[in-house]
């Protein structure tokens, strides 16, 4: 299932820039919710290798509190769950795979805190109202950053701009056709990353199932 999120994501990225309106927000959260199922998934193989429970899916901690994994949405303590599990049985790990997977390689851990940073409760990408002017194309401006826009250091401006009966500037929207780019290519990065450890966790620890 994640990876086909992932591959819906890569389906409206590959498209042309502005042939699909508003795009960066629905492939941001298709990226996010791959990065979830990722990490559910590779925490699933670990658990069920090492651990003894009877459970099918392991607790995770948030907060210092143990949650059924279920219930958790948030990266960063998903992440941390499958990092201490393979830490605490990291001897028997490295018998029974090929792959030295320890360390996590730091692209990614950066890549999880940004992820976090940005969207700790999973919801950011999801609703638009949560922190609407932060996932806008039209980005407010006054009239001064309008007037005073320099065109031959900053590109054209395109904007939308309200004026009153007076002509006077009332308030302005810059278009922004660069939305959400660094958040993007940070959730690129961890699905990239999660997808493979995913993919080689099962293999190696579960016969590829």
């Amino acid at each position: 299932m994640a990876g086909a999120f992932k591959a819906s994501a890569e389906v409206l990225l590959a498209a042309e820039k502005d042939s699909v309106s508003h795009r960066e927000l629905p492939t941001c959260f298709l990226l996010r919710h791959a990065t979830e199922l990722f990490l559910k998934s590779a925490l699933v193989v670990a658990h069920r290798a090492f651990v003894s429970t009877g459970a099918d899916f392991p607790a995770v901690s948030v907060g210092g509190k143990s949650k059924a994994m279920t219930h958790v949405h948030g990266v960063g303590a998903l992440y941390a769950a499958l990092v201490a599990v393979l830490n605490e049985h990291q001897a028997e790990l490295e018998k029974r795979a090929r792959t030295a997977w320890l360390p996590m390689p730091e692209e990614l851990n950066k890549a999880i805190r940004d992820i976090e940073a940005m969207d700790e409760r999973g919801v950011f990408f999801r609703y638009p109202t949560e922190r609407n002017e932060a996932k806008s194309v039209n980005k407010p401006m006054t009239a001064q950053e309008l007037t005073g826009w320099d065109s031959d250091q900053r590109g054209a401006l395109k904007a939308l701009v309200m004026l009153n009966n007076d002509d006077e500037i009332v308030g302005a929207y810059r278009y922004d056709p660069n939305l959400l780019t660094e958040e993007l290519a940070t959730l690129q990065s961890a699905c990239d990353w999660l997808n493979s450890i995913h993919v080689g966790l099962r293999i190696e620890l579960a016969g590829g199932r």
